[in-house]
């Protein structure tokens, strides 16, 4: 069976990856977004976590041809590719985060669903759950530093938002890897082509995942979720819902739930009250923001303001690490850090802080208006 798909063109399945393909657990991923609620801003931006696994168990079969790994091999890390998403729930993130707090990871959720499809996988389930997780030296392959889904996200995403950032060399990167002392590690051939991947990274993650209407519109989300939580849904239950069934639950439920989706599919979307960035904080104390309770800070907000509890939406800091370029790369005999070849991974770094900030949303302006003392307040 051959699928043709807009990055990667025909894409074939074996008899046994069709029955995969069409499990209802896999079929699921069509009516799951790919970015969640970036179409509020990008209208392009509606592909799904279907077409990405697709593209994902595509780029590992060819990590698996350049690694030489052999057939058994290539076919557990294709099912892993193919498998990898299915424990996300729905819009993607936003239900990610809540259950996250939760001590719920999509990845264990995932490969419970490995466990369901044990009857229609041929492989050894125990590893590809491994793989799945990166536990296994092939799994960096489809969960490492640079992996098929890392390449096929930013390449899908950039396509379908209508992003122009340069061209991602999958094949160079893919072509230019190996295996050694148990890690995926890139020849030094491939130095220009992973820079070019880190910057596409870096562009999409400043213009698209940390668009600020999106993050508006995917805390207002997170915020709805956790109200439909309050009034007694479980959370494994949200996390088995699509994209539609979610929206038909939002829609139904009591309460702040119903009224924040409904402003969001109206695009009638919280402001942003107060903004700090380095400008207003240090590094230091946007690192201590990272760890607090958005919860906690919301509640001292309202407090102060007497808002309602729907009205204030904290956003914290998202600091970069520099464990975000930990690629190895292999030159002359011997393995290096990405930075002794390249002064690219400390120029990404610092160009990563410059859209760091914690935030505070809220359905008008007014609500908050004092900067000063909420720096004062909360700069850790």
């Amino acid at each position: 069976m051959d699928i043709k798909d807009p990055i990667h063109g025909y894409i074939k399945l074996t008899g046994s990856e069709k029955k995969l393909l069409d499990s209802p657990q896999v079929q699921r991923l069509r009516r799951i977004r790919q970015l969640g609620l970036s179409s509020q801003v990008y209208p392009g931006a509606t592909h799904t976590r279907f077409q990405h696994s697709l593209g994902v168990m595509y780029l590992a079969s060819q990590f698996a041809d350049s690694l030489n790994l052999g057939k058994s091999k290539k076919k557990e890390i294709r099912t892993a590719g193919l498998l990898h998403d299915t424990g996300h729930g729905p819009f993607s993130h936003a239900s990610e985060n809540v259950a996250e707090k939760r001590d719920i990871d999509h990845e264990d959720i995932s490969c419970n669903v490995v466990d369901q499809l044990s009857e229609k996988i041929t492989s050894d389930t125990e590893r590809i759950k491994k793989i799945i997780k990166g536990e296994l030296e092939i799994g960096q392959t489809v969960a490492g530093d640079i992996d098929a889904d890392r390449i096929d996200y930013l390449m899908r995403d950039a396509h379908n938002s209508g992003l122009n950032h340069g061209q991602i060399e999958a094949d160079t990167i893919i072509n230019f890897s190996e295996i050694d002392s148990r890690r995926l590690v890139h020849r030094f051939k491939s130095t220009q082509a992973l820079e070019s991947l880190f910057t596409a990274r870096l562009h999409n993650t400043k213009s698209l995942y940390k668009h600020h209407t999106s993050q508006i519109a995917e805390k207002m989300l997170e915020k709805a979720f956790e109200s439909m939580l309050n009034q007694g849904l479980e959370i494994m239950d949200l996390m088995r819902m699509n994209d539609y069934k979610a929206h038909n639950k939002l829609l139904s439920s009591e309460g702040s739930a119903k009224e924040l989706y409904s402003r969001i599919m109206d695009r009638n979307l919280h402001k942003r009250g107060v903004t700090l960035d380095q400008e207003d904080l240090s590094r230091q104390e946007l690192e201590i923001l990272e760890k607090e309770n958005e919860k906690q800070i919301e509640k001292e907000i309202i407090d102060k303001t007497q808002v309602d509890e729907a009205e204030v939406i904290v956003k914290k800091p998202d600091t970069p690490s520099k464990a975000d370029t930990d690629v190895k790369i292999k030159k002359d005999g011997s393995v290096r850090d990405f930075s002794e070849v390249s002064p690219m991974p400390e120029a990404l770094h610092e160009a990563s802080w410059r859209d760091v900030n914690i935030a505070v949303y809220c359905s008008k302006r007014q609500d908050i208006r004092h900067r000063r003392r909420f720096k004062t307040d909360y700069n850790g």
